[in-house]
């Protein structure tokens, strides 16, 4: 059994000299113990002259190759496959540094597969002209962990009340993945080529093409196996900040719905979500606040709103979801802007379809969310009989 595979690693940055030069310090003990073959880093860099200047002095000094690349990130993911000369690419951002073990880990991962396939003799997966050894798998990439490291201010507590870290988590949660983010993950080059890489005609410049090509992967029928062995740690400097959260809330709402399009079967019915229904019942009792002149139908408004807030609260609580409720409740305005804006990118393009279709990955993950969206519902419901009592009673008195 041939115990060898080369791996390139290639990182997509634009500027960030400081986060790059901590990459590469962290890869060099990495590649320097790697017992499987020869390793290489790949850095394409879309910075300013200076910062460029000083990325590549960086790479003349850890011995990684400098690629001058465009804004998009998913072209310079392109570039680094293209330029990269061994079989395995291993995606690694340049906000993240590498634990002992990263390549290692990753390079068991494939052999181990090649050695099971072997014993095995499972071939059912040959196609076309690939070589013996690689007509044995299915196994097209791995995924490690990603933890998160640095300061994390009062604003990392309103992100961990978002589903935005989950993704990086799923390592440890799912043997396998139909999708994963962009970060330690690796795959074999040829099936990188031959799903066609990286997808760069999507509106933003990042963002949802990891998730697209990924996905892309698994429905051609290759697996992606996790290892959470192969470990990563992500610094916080990238995410602390509001702007940086809503840049992604703006990019990635917008993107779910283009995935949608791209990808129809991961969308599924679901409850319009109590943000939007409120939405409505808001504008409805303005309009009827303005005809009549009175503050009463915005007041049960905001009533049924508050209750209804707070019973969900609750609820969470109870099944370990909740928090602090002034940063559960950023956190809340958060996902509502993220389904906002997907809704909006939908409508935009005048499909309603938006409104009642969420994006799911697996028949377990659908009925998590279709118990969630009818607990919401019921507490919707309860709530508006809530507020009509608190009604009653305040016309009573």
């Amino acid at each position: 059994m041939d115990q060898s595979l080369n791996i390139s690693i290639v990182t997509p940055t634009s500027g960030r000299v400081n986060l790059v030069e901590r990459l590469l310090a962290s890869l060099v003990p990495e590649r320097e113990s790697y017992p499987y073959g020869e390793t290489e880093v790949l850095v394409v860099n879309s910075g300013s002259e200076e910062e460029a200047a000083a990325i590549r002095t960086l790479c003349e000094k850890y011995d990684a190759k400098f690629f001058p690349g465009e804004v998009s990130v998913r072209k310079k993911r392109n570039l680094g496959i293209e330029k990269a000369q061994y079989e395995v690419v291993l995606f690694l951002d340049s906000d993240v540094a590498a634990e002992k073990g990263l390549l290692r880990f990753h390079a068991e991962t494939y052999l181990k597969d090649r050695e099971d396939c072997s014993v095995t003799g499972d071939s059912d997966f040959s196609q076309g002209n690939r070589s013996d050894s690689e007509k044995e798998s299915r196994l097209g990439g791995v995924f490690g962990l990603t933890r998160f490291v640095g300061h994390k201010s009062w604003w990392w507590k309103v992100v961990e009340q978002t589903t935005y870290l989950d993704s990086f988590s799923f390592a440890e949660r799912f043997p396998y993945n139909a999708w994963t983010i962009g970060n330690n993950v690796s795959f074999y080059r040829r099936v990188l080529l031959e799903v066609g890489m990286f997808e760069v005609n999507f509106p933003f410049p990042l963002g949802g093409d990891d998730l697209d090509m990924t996905y892309r992967i698994t429905k051609t029928g290759y697996l992606i196996k996790s290892c959470p062995q192969a470990v990563t740690l992500h610094s916080t400097e990238t995410w602390n900040r509001p702007k940086a959260i809503y840049d992604r809330t703006r990019r990635w709402g917008s993107m779910d719905y283009f995935l949608g399009q791209r990808h129809p079967e991961i969308f599924t019915d679901c409850i319009p979500k109590s943000g939007a229904l409120f939405l409505c019942v808001f504008i409805v009792l303005a309009v009827l606040s303005a005809v009549f002149r009175s503050w009463t139908p915005l007041l049960c408004a905001v009533i049924w709103f508050v209750l209804h807030a707070v019973i969900c609260w609750i609820y969470d609580c109870a099944h370990k979801e909740g928090g602090n409720p002034l940063f559960y409740a950023m956190g809340k305005v958060i996902r509502a802007a993220y389904r906002g804006y997907y809704m909006r990118a939908g409508l935009r393009h005048r499909d309603v379809s938006c409104v009642h279709k969420e994006m799911s990955f697996s028949l377990d993950q659908t009925k998590f969310m279709q118990r969630r969206e009818i607990a919401v519902f019921k507490i919707f419901l309860i709530t508006f009989v809530l507020m009509l009592v608190c009604l009653g009673i305040y016309k009573i008195f």
